[in-house]
């Protein structure tokens, strides 16, 4: 994220955060590695646990999509935002009021204010990508909860189990699972809470929030509900999903969107710049780095900045 502050400060907070960045995405990559399966808590199940008897099904949604999508439509919507913005409108929000004295970087270069937005917005975004997806790879995990179709891709070995018919409420901690299939049965056992979840739900609920945030001109009425509507419907649909696709039980399901939505609305909630937003105020002009409004000539309400 970029800091505000000038000179050498300035500089340094720059190589803080970036260096933050990268460091989040270690994790990220090391749940990630080739033939690399981390150690996940071995959860025991009962012999009768229907719970687990569904089939193995392809996923409605897949992971390349669901990242495609949830990355490329936040990204491509700041950069038309902004874009419109700074072309249309940048003299009734406070992001472009001149003189812009908080974009200096290191030695006293000046970055323009749509590249400085730019990169402003899409850093807070990959954060909370990067927290999002360390929070649910930990927490699969350890929780290590058996998915719906564990049955189906475990294929266990029912005598070794001693699951006969006068034991179907004994409780199997040992692995007996004789499929073939080991990275299968590894991730059937990474079940709560839901990842596509989690995700589907921060990127689409980010985007719903920026819009709420960016777009609060009046010159339309109904085009930014309508996009927050289909964005939400998407991640809905995508929880859905992993619920009649068998790869999560509704409390995953549930749990996974809950992580989303309070890691989205904390990051958008941290985008506001405290430091822009006293000195907007005090000089008499927006109260908010993020919020522009649509100013009426009619207004009893005189604008300080001399801004129409």
């Amino acid at each position: 994220m970029i800091m505000a502050g000038s000179g050498a400060a300035k500089c340094g907070f720059i190589v803080l955060d970036a260096l933050a960045l990268l460091l989040l995405m270690i994790p990220v990559a090391v749940f990630r590695l080739p033939g690399v399966d981390l150690p996940v808590f071995m959860r025991g199940f009962f012999c009768n646990d229907q719970s687990l008897m569904y089939p193995y099904n392809d996923s409605s949604i897949p992971s390349t999509v669901l990242y495609s999508v949830g990355i490329a439509l936040p990204l491509i919507t700041i950069i038309l935002t902004e874009l419109v913005i700074f072309t249309y409108r940048k003299r009734q929000d406070a992001d472009y009021l001149p003189p812009d004295t908080m974009n200096k970087c290191c030695g006293g270069m000046t970055i323009p204010p749509l590249l400085y937005n730019l990169l402003k917005y899409a850093t807070f975004f990959l954060f909370g990508t990067l927290i999002t997806q360390i929070t649910f790879d930990v927490a699969n995990n350890s929780v290590g909860r058996l998915r719906p179709h564990f049955f189906s891709v475990c294929q266990p070995d029912w005598n070794a189990a001693n699951c006969s018919d006068g034991y179907l409420d004994f409780y199997v901690t040992d692995d007996v699972c004789t499929g073939t299939d080991e990275h299968r049965i590894y991730e059937a056992r990474r079940s709560f809470p839901s990842g596509h979840a989690a995700l589907s739900v921060y990127f689409m609920l980010f985007l719903a929030l920026y819009l709420q945030k960016r777009w609060t001109w009046r010159d339309t009425t109904y085009l930014r509900p309508l996009i927050q509507f289909v964005t939400l419907m998407l991640a809905v649909y995508t929880c859905f999903s992993r619920i009649s696709d068998y790869k999560h039980h509704w409390s995953d399901v549930l749990g996974g969107a809950i992580i989303g939505a309070i890691i989205a609305t904390g990051v958008v909630r941290g985008m506001i710049n405290p430091a822009r937003t006293r000195r907007n105020s005090d000089a008499g002009g927006y109260s908010h780095d993020l919020v522009f409004m649509e100013m009426n000539p009619r207004s009893k309400h005189k604008n300080d900045a001399g801004f129409m």
